[in-house]
């Protein structure tokens, strides 16, 4: 009974290992897309919207390299997808501000066209 009990707790043991190593190469093959995806924003338009958001992904990508450092898998899964959902902010947060800029411009653009079409109207389209 006690080497049924003693097998059945290695086979847990060597189960969650396994488990756990599965997780700390997860979060390891994520984090090379996460860096160049903060390098992309970083370059584009969508950091000067967002430069606290990408700040704080990247302080949390330090994060998923300490705990990739420490092996502790279920942490580095954990961060890495936190960094993830920082980026998808960022990205947003870019979007967003670059179609407000588009809004004024065009707003801009429509004041013009008024005021050229009532100086038609007013001369009687001549």
């Amino acid at each position: 009974m006690k080497r049924l009990i003693a097998g059945l707790f290695c086979l847990l043991v060597f189960t969650a290992g396994s488990g756990f190593a599965d997780e700390l190469k997860d979060a390891s093959d994520r984090l090379q897309p996460l860096t160049e995806r903060i390098a992309k924003i970083s370059a584009g338009k969508a950091a000067d919207y967002s430069k606290s958001q990408l700040a704080t992904a990247q302080e949390t990508l330090g994060a998923v390299k300490a705990a990739i450092a420490a092996k502790n898998g279920p942490l580095a899964l954990q961060k890495a997808e936190l960094v993830d959902l920082q980026l998808t902010i960022a990205e947003a947060k870019g979007a967003e501000m670059e179609a407000a800029e588009q809004l004024v411009l065009r707003r801009a653009e429509l004041k013009k066209l008024e005021a050229q079409f009532d100086q038609l109207l007013q001369t009687g389209g001549k």
